[in-house]
């Protein structure tokens, strides 16, 4: 537990992190202004600060994180049909 409180993020650390929400975020087709890209990056880091310090390690939490691999993809087909609806 002591870890996962007091983890910090150096610039390496930062990019396995940044470039982890970038690939989970061009997969599923997610704005960076979405709702859903903020909560995958709270996501992402919490799953770092877990001890997933890699990307490889941090692509198979993802892939193994029910939300972000396929609840996201589901919220993010719904979000797309009402935002065409409203034109």
């Amino acid at each position: 537990m002591r870890d996962f409180v007091n983890a910090t993020f150096g610039s390496v650390e930062l990019d396995i992190i940044s470039q982890a929400l970038e690939e989970w975020r061009l997969s599923i087709g997610v704005r960076r202004d979405a709702p859903e890209y903020e909560l995958a990056a709270a996501t992402i880091v919490t799953l770092f600060r877990e001890g997933n310090r890699t990307l490889p390690e941090l692509r198979a939490a993802i892939s193994a994180h029910q939300w972000l691999s396929r609840d996201a993809i589901e919220l993010e087909r719904i979000s797309a049909n009402t935002e065409n609806e409203d034109l």
